[in-house]
């Protein structure tokens, strides 16, 4: 009784331990937030430093943001949907110097009333939803994170061509895949991709792509090495490790 008793006080104890590291995060990414919807800088660093301090962000949450932001070509503008594809993009752009050129934008920030105002006079952005996203890519190019809200992703579907971990909207078709290939496949950072952080599973969209345009140009290593890191990644989050067939 007396050893079950200690398993309990330690068991309680390490929830106890476990919710305040939860809390934690919780209010760090909340700074963040609230620093991003400012836009001050140095409120930016400040609660970046701070949520980078948890560890809820390692190697693998990194090497995704990095990925996801050598995604986006030069001075393009990100949407973001989620805490997994914005907190530590935002790291990696104050804490490392990483692409600063690109301004994220998870789309929830639109919401708020002084946030979108200021956006209007930086990028010229006119509505905060999927019709504002759609004209501004008509003046600048515009990426939507591929763990971006589903609704908006779907509704501009005809004219989304991943890049990668993102989308690019365009309203002229793009010939990506090749460009995907060249110049995000065969220099994105490789090493923490079948770790089973949950939003690895979007490399498959990508891989699935590239595996197809290896075996169509006749590149059989090429595909064999895609195919293998495709099976990889989706034993490790779960999903099917077969290629689906591309149509």
């Amino acid at each position: 009784m007396k050893k079950l008793l200690i398993i309990v006080c330690l068991i309680s104890s390490n929830l106890m331990v476990f919710a305040q590291q939860s809390n934690g995060v919780d209010a760090s990414e909340k700074a963040l937030s609230q620093a991003c919807l400012t836009g001050n800088s140095q409120a930016i660093q400040s609660a970046a430093m701070e949520l980078l301090k948890t560890a809820a962000y390692g190697a693998d949450k990194l090497e995704y943001a990095s990925n996801l932001l050598s995604s986006v070509e030069v001075n393009g503008i990100l949407f973001t949907g989620s805490k997994g594809d914005t907190y530590p993009v935002i790291i990696l752009q104050y804490l490392k110097n990483m692409r600063t050129d690109v301004r994220v934008i998870h789309t929830d920030w639109m919401l708020d009333a002084a946030y979108f105002q200021s956006l209007q006079a930086a990028v010229g952005i006119e509505k905060n939803n999927v019709a504002g996203i759609r004209a501004l890519s008509r003046k600048m190019p515009v990426y939507l994170s591929l763990a971006a809200k589903s609704d908006f992703i779907g509704d501009l579907e005809s004219e989304l061509y991943c890049t990668g971990l993102a989308f690019k909207c365009s309203p002229a078709p793009l010939s990506n895949v090749k460009v995907m290939y060249k110049e995000w496949w065969q220099k994105c950072s490789k090493t923490h991709m079948s770790s089973g952080y949950s939003l690895n599973a979007n490399y498959l969209v990508p891989l699935a792509m590239l595996a197809d345009y290896a075996r169509e140009t006749g590149n059989s290593g090429e595909y064999t090495t895609i195919k293998q890191k495709y099976s990889e990644i989706a034993k490790s989050v779960g999903e099917k490790e077969q290629l689906p067939t591309i149509k």
